[in-house]
């Protein structure tokens, strides 16, 4: 079933990561950019979120989503 309501978003999390090697420390605020939120662009069946990085060039990061179903999903990020 595909998602579109954000509400079905329970928790957004990034986690440091070593970029070839397992997690390293959990970041304890994931903050969004200029006073925006998860959203969900339904012209292009996607959620966005303006993620506020922090400021470290070659960081590894596991961004992972969790739905009130139980489900979750997780993308890799490498910062430039």
């Amino acid at each position: 079933m595909e998602r579109t309501d954000t509400a079905a978003v329970t928790r957004l999390t990034a986690t440091a990561v070593g970029c070839s090697s397992g997690l390293d420390d959990a970041i304890d605020d994931l903050a969004a950019t200029g006073g925006t939120s998860l959203r969900y662009d339904s012209t292009a069946g996607q959620f966005i979120y303006n993620w506020q990085t922090p400021k470290q060039t070659g960081q590894c990061y596991l961004v992972k989503v969790a739905t009130a179903d139980g489900g979750s999903i997780g993308a890799y990020f490498k910062l430039k």
